[in-house]
């Protein structure tokens, strides 16, 4: 394997990690244990952030009007 598959495969694995942590943080905020305010301030910022990135529209390819 060539450096330049090498940097290659590490920015997929970065991009795929940018688009999904969105997801993440409101997947997180449901289910963790710990205090209201944190869980709430998770959900919020992620979606917003799903608002901004729209994760999903770019994984589907089609532009969907919320995510």
């Amino acid at each position: 394997m060539g450096i330049k598959t090498f940097f290659a495969s590490l920015m997929m694995l970065i991009t795929i990690a940018v688009m999904c942590s969105p997801l993440y943080l409101v997947w997180f905020g449901f289910t963790m244990d710990g205090s209201v305010a944190v869980r709430i301030c998770l959900i919020v910022v992620g979606l917003i952030l799903c608002r901004l990135f729209k994760p999903i529209s770019n994984l589907f390819d089609k532009d969907f009007k919320w995510f």
